[in-house]
């Protein structure tokens, strides 16, 4: 074989340099610099940091959807199990807490009770201190009537809810007319949860006159319960509707609901424990009367 000159041997290095500088013979001289490292690696914190702003805006939305829906349930919690509201009042029908009628409002609101625990109506009375329990020092009647006396908000915790106002037509006599007007006294299930209304008792006294309203019987449409139940619901979200025809200026209603969970009643059971229920009573006025009659 022949010797290769010196010559030939420097052609031969230089042309394998170059090759290998082109890409196609030594790869790691494709990237000299390192450029392309530096842009993967720069890739790669773009879309790490990406994934990391998408993360945390998911987190804020679940947080605010989470915080909305803690608003929600405490409004309902707390915003007061009943309500009593004059609807669409142009006529001067007041209502108060009161029987002096100090602060008339368009709206009344109670307290909730939270957890509520079943009794029965006769425990109301608290005679033989069937209330008294855990410190708490209830109330005692002689009859169930006598709640009816108490005005305002006067709830027993965690047994039974109360309140008793008052309403009158403040209305004054113009354009010959004499502001006598009929409405309607409404007590509706706002919301209800776990079944709780099924076994909840609401008696509605209208001037000392007491009925106690109740689900219908398991089974039936408009089965009367055999404990402690007058009537039955009017629906499953109205308890009862009664209309005041001929209400005078200066007439004056006095409203009491109690509300409580009924043990004795079948559908009172482990299942409703944690339940809720919301009642409003609306007052509507539904016609007027002029003063010739017509």
């Amino acid at each position: 074989m022949a010797k290769k000159n010196k010559a030939e041997l420097n052609q031969e290095q230089t042309g394998s340099f170059n090759e290998g500088a082109s890409g196609s013979m030594v790869p790691a001289l494709d990237d000299p610099m390192g450029k392309y490292d530096v842009n993967t690696s720069a890739e790669k914190v773009y879309k790490r940091n990406m994934l990391i702003r998408i993360v945390a805006i998911i987190l804020a939305l679940l947080l605010l959807l989470v915080g909305i829906g803690f608003g929600c349930v405490s409004i309902l919690n707390y915003g007061g199990r009943f309500t009593v509201s004059l609807k669409g009042n142009l006529y001067g029908i007041q209502i108060a807490d009161n029987e002096k009628f100090d602060n008339p409002t368009l709206q009344l609101r109670g307290s909730a009770i939270e957890g509520m625990d079943n009794i029965t109506k006769q425990w109301i009375l608290n005679q033989n201190g069937e209330l008294n329990v855990k410190g708490n020092e209830a109330p005692v009647f002689e009859k169930f009537e006598d709640i009816d006396k108490v005005y305002g908000d006067h709830n027993c915790m965690p047994y039974y809810l109360a309140y008793t106002y008052v309403v009158r037509n403040g209305g004054q006599a113009a354009k010959g007319k004499d502001a006598t007007v009929d409405f309607n006294a409404t007590l509706r299930i706002v919301s209800a949860y776990k079944g709780a209304e099924k076994a909840m008792r609401a008696c509605v006294f209208v001037d000392g006159v007491p009925t106690v309203y109740a689900a219908p019987k398991k089974g039936t449409e408009n089965g009367l319960e055999a404990f402690a139940a007058d009537k039955v619901f009017l629906s499953d979200d109205t308890i009862m509707q009664q209309t005041f025809n001929d209400f005078k200026v200066g007439d004056v209603k006095r409203f009491t609901v109690v509300v409580w969970l009924e043990g004795e009643d079948p559908e009172c059971v482990n299942d409703i424990m944690g339940g809720d229920v919301k009642l409003k009573m609306d007052l509507e006025v539904i016609s007027e009367a002029s003063a010739d009659g017509t």
